[in-house]
């Protein structure tokens, strides 16, 4: 499993007003009664896998007991098959092209365009936002606007997974009904409850009794078990506030290609596997059992909660307010949707996908154009471009209409500790190449699989990752993405020589990235050439200073050049910022002792170990620290803590004893 993101080379790193950006106006007025607004957004969710929209096999009595009781929008048309751009659509009511984020991995929201969250507050709305995957973690953008952002995951850690980047549905949702049990967290007033739930992401892996009840359809108990968390978030909401009255939207940011047009997760196509998703809207101002069958968008999301709830729309929003539909069907096909995947090009050299729809008619725009009428086609299987030519010509003139508009620009770039857990995930970014295949994403699904299943064993079994990548590499000689993780895994084998040819040559084609000057960066420390190190860390430091695993890197090369002065000003930044940064606290107290402030050194090693530094490294500089500042009796006690923790250390031991304690 795996997502292509976007490397730095495209993106802006300087802060930019958005072409579109709206003027801020005053806080709109607070509605005279207004209902508490839930939203709850289900990542990877198929519309077609809840029983309310037709899937016999499915087990999801709350999905369906809400739709019973309001609105279910038949056909709902996300803007791209990715959690964070689509979730950012969702929340501005724009389209990637004109808020700007286009991937996962490289993207923040920008601070100038106004978002859901925001404009509840300001209209008296209590806020709060629980996040249960790391896409969406506050550092991307889209915390602004809420009162409390709750973005602490728990699954995660191990060697593939460096820290948390994900958290079960009922973990999340027990930490709603803490924060809703607080009552200096909700003062009288309307609340807006933002809830996003990761489970149906890959890998699959519900917990009882439905991994065993759905053995053989994990993906479906996943979903059954979100559904059933649903219900629990239902009931928990009612007990804590049982007399407001409350908007409920359940819908998702994306589907899953579960083997459909060779596409095993999502990312790389814009077919309605990837790109179709359930709304269901229920509560005051809602019909029960209605069906919108006419196409929508999840940029009509925000508004239609907007205007439910008596608020003011957000200025320059291209979704409108669905409330008109709840009562009465469109006598019109309704606005049209644009689509775009741009994985295959940012991370492969591939053709960018682009798409434009109007009501069951899809064009996608590729090497070879293609064409659908989901209504009489439903799974997309009969491309009718070369038929139907009329109609593929006037809706790629809409497309490029569309596309001729200045997109907004980027802001930011995640830090290493940010890409490595957007990695964990499956989300990797491929860089930039100037020699791209721009070949069609249709006729290398089978080498973007094999890609994925090298990422998957890089880090366990990287001699096989790199037989993989070589395959692959033969059939695309020039796949920057391959070529950057064929040395990735080749670092992995301490292969460094080769791992520097691959890199080096990666780079010489136009790959500037941030992940790939990282990755030389690393194999010149292995190979002891720290002047090549240095320079490649001094470029990424200068793009981005709040990188801290750059800044670490960079710093400890400076204290083995003995410029202790700067490497402890770079140490101390990073734990100014991030107080409980090991690593950081671990590295200042070392640079601290080398240049002779032992006593300072000593505060940051306890400092460490107190955040969780639980290895020898901080217990036996804790040790040397305390020495040095004359304090033998706590030496001697950091000596026998590390001494637990590894028993076998000669030096220790024999300076232990020397201590005669």
């Amino acid at each position: 499993m795996w997502r292509v993101g976007l490397g730095g080379a495209l993106v802006i790193a300087a802060i930019v007003a958005a072409l579109f950006a709206v003027r801020r106006r005053p806080p709109p007025p607070v509605p005279a009664n207004p209902p508490d607004v839930l939203l709850i957004t289900v990542d990877t969710l198929r519309a077609d896998r809840v029983g309310a929209y037709g899937y016999r096999d499915a087990a999801t009595p709350v999905l369906d007991g809400l739709a019973a009781r309001g609105v279910r929008f038949a056909q709902v048309i996300a803007p791209t098959p990715l959690t964070l751009p689509s979730h950012t659509s969702i929340f501005t009511g724009l389209t990637p092209l004109r808020h700007g984020v286009r991937d996962n991995v490289g993207f923040v929201l920008g601070a100038a365009l106004p978002t859901l969250a925001e404009r509840l507050r300001a209209a008296g709305y209590t806020t709060g936002g629980f996040i249960s995957g790391f896409p969406l973690h506050r550092r991307f953008g889209l915390a602004r606007g809420f009162d409390w952002y709750d973005d602490r995951l728990t699954r995660g850690g191990d060697r593939a997974r460096p820290a948390p980047v994900e958290r079960r549905a009922d973990e999340t949702i027990a930490a709603v009904e803490t924060w809703l049990g607080q009552p200096r967290s909700l003062p009288l007033g309307p609340l807006f409850l933002w809830v996003h739930l990761f489970d149906p992401h890959a890998p699959y892996d519900a917990p009882e009794p439905y991994r065993t009840r759905f053995s053989g359809r994990p993906y479906d108990g996943e979903v059954a078990f979100v559904d059933a968390q649903v219900g629990s978030l239902l009931q928990r909401l009612n007990r804590a506030r049982p007399d407001r009255p409350t908007v409920i939207a359940v819908t998702a940011d994306h589907g899953e290609g579960l083997g459909e047009h060779a596409e095993p997760t999502h990312g790389l196509f814009v077919y309605d596997s990837t790109i179709r998703v359930p709304l269901v809207v229920a509560g005051p101002g809602v019909p029960a059992g209605r069906v919108v069958s006419g196409m929508v968008r999840l940029i009509d999301v925000a508004p239609t909660l907007l205007d439910l709830s008596g608020v003011p729309a957000l200025a320059g929003a291209e979704g409108v307010s669905l409330r008109p539909l709840l009562t009465r069907d469109r006598d019109d096909a309704g606005p049209p949707a644009y689509i775009e995947s741009l994985f295959g090009w940012l991370c492969c050299g591939w053709a960018p996908l682009h798409a434009w729809r109007e009501g069951g008619r899809k064009f996608i725009d590729a090497p070879r154009a293609e064409l659908y009428d989901t209504s009489t086609d439903p799974g997309e299987l009969r491309n009718l471009a070369s038929a139907r030519t009329d109609d593929a010509s006037r809706l790629r003139r809409d497309l490029e209409a569309a596309l001729s508009r200045e997109p907004a620009p980027a802001q930011g770039l995640p830090e290493s500790d940010a890409r490595d857990r957007l990695r964990s995930l499956g989300y990797v970014s491929g860089g930039g190449t100037t020699k791209p295949s721009r070949r069609d994403p249709k006729d290398v699904a089978d080498l973007s699989v094999r890609i994925g299943r090298a990422i998957e064993v890089e880090d366990a079994d990287p001699v096989a990752a790199a037989r993989m990548l070589d395959d692959v590499l033969r059939a695309d000689p020039g796949n920057p993405l391959a070529r950057r993780h064929l040395g990735i895994a080749l670092i992995r084998q301490r292969r460094h020589a080769d791992a520097l040819r691959v890199l080096n040559a990666l780079a010489a084609d136009g790959d500037s990235s941030a992940e790939t000057l990282a990755l030389l960066a690393d194999a010149e420390i292995e190979q002891g050439d720290l002047r090549a190190a240095r320079s490649h860390l001094e470029t990424l430091h200068a793009r981005d200073p709040a990188d801290s695993g750059v800044a670490l890197k960079l710093g400890i090369i400076l204290v083995r050049a003995n410029e202790l002065d700067r490497a402890v000003a770079l140490f101390r930044t990073i734990v100014d910022r991030e107080p409980d940064n090991t690593d950081a606290l671990v590295d200042l107290a070392g640079a601290l002792l080398t240049g002779g402030a032992a006593a300072d050194a000593a505060k940051y090693f306890q400092q460490a170990i107190d955040s969780g530094a639980a290895g020898t490294l901080a217990w036996n500089g804790l040790a040397f620290a305390k020495l040095q500042s004359g304090d033998r009796s706590g030496a001697a006690d950091a000596m026998r803590r590390s001494l637990r923790i590894q028993p076998d250390q000669p030096d220790i031991i024999v300076a232990l004893k020397k201590l005669g304690m």
